[in-house]
């Protein structure tokens, strides 16, 4: 039987993401926020996808985590030990190094090349801090302990986020796409107003580029799903609305996740942007739409343990 990336061991489950974070990084001339490093490897693997989306929740304290966030977060980590990759605590975007541009991941050994010599690493942060577990053993023992850096906060706070869009009745989700994308400069008419699942456009309206004065037409498809994926034939159904809506560009939105053949699709006509479960958490907390946003502080790793 074949071996599933969620029933893999927790080096392997670091391993499996390390060539794909290289690849969409690499793909992109080396510059990615941590976001889109996140959409554009679940965007490549089906498996990636999957993995991201599941909840478990903590024995010791009962809180709601992604194991996934925890993984991919060792995986940058292993990576700047290794010199692949540099970031800065207080910034979300990952820059490759030479090293991470140059390296030819079809022929890398993650195992024996990164995630082996990373341990060490690992060891001389446990050393440092003996008062803490180190980062692995935090994980395997009690899942997450209470939040005491900015990831893990916002990784929390993006989990309850997206609990409280699946909970949406298709009618308000697509009233909460139309506000998010009237933050977005979209000015909706009342033409396209629907219901879900006629089979028609869910928003109609206009996009005024604040630089050129280009003024576009633009058109919005909602799905709302409570497991399944959106599949090429929403977007294939879309595409003609679009054509026989005269409109220049379609936005597509969903708390679910395209599958590889609907991004695929999605290429083949008129531009449509797709937007998925985390590109929504990622717009709602820039825009800030029906948020409150709260200044805290955390403590990075150079206050803890001795010299």
């Amino acid at each position: 039987m074949r071996e599933t990336l969620r029933s893999r061991s927790s080096d392997k489950k670091v391993a499996y993401l390390i060539k794909p974070i290289l690849s969409v990084l690499q793909k992109a001339g080396g510059k990615l926020t941590r976001a889109e490093i996140k959409n554009r490897i679940c965007e490549l693997d089906e498996e990636i996808a999957i993995f991201s989306k599941e909840v478990k929740k903590s024995k010791s304290t009962g809180k709601s985590y992604k194991e996934f966030d925890f993984k991919f977060n060792f995986a940058i980590k292993d990576l700047s030990f290794l010199n692949y990759l540099t970031y800065n605590s207080t910034d979300p975007t990952i820059f490759l190094t030479d090293k991470g541009l140059s390296v030819d991941t079809q022929n890398l050994n993650v195992l024996n090349e990164i995630i082996s010599p990373a341990k060490e690493f690992w060891k001389k942060i446990s050393e440092k801090n003996k008062e803490k577990r180190s980062k692995h053993e935090k994980e395997e023992n009690s899942g997450i302990d209470e939040a005491t850096t900015a990831d893990e906060i916002l990784n929390e706070f993006k989990i309850r986020l997206l609990e409280a869009i699946d909970n949406m009745s298709p009618q308000k989700f697509e009233a909460f796409s139309r506000a998010l994308l009237t933050e977005m400069g979209v000015e909706f008419t009342d033409k396209g107003i629907q219901i879900s699942n006629d089979g028609g456009i869910d928003g109609y309206g206009y996009h005024k580029d604040p630089y050129d004065f280009r003024t576009t037409r633009v058109v919005i498809q909602c799905k709302r799903y409570n497991s399944s994926n959106v599949g090429p034939g929403a977007i294939n159904e879309f595409l003609g609305a679009m054509t026989k809506n005269h409109a220049d560009f379609g936005v597509f939105i969903t708390n679910s996740t395209f599958t590889k053949k609907a991004q695929d699709a999605s290429r083949e006509g008129s531009p449509i942007t797709l937007i998925d479960r985390n590109d929504l958490v990622e717009l709602v907390i820039k825009y800030q739409l029906y948020l409150t946003p709260v200044t805290t502080y955390v403590m990075n790793e150079e206050f803890y343990g001795t010299k």
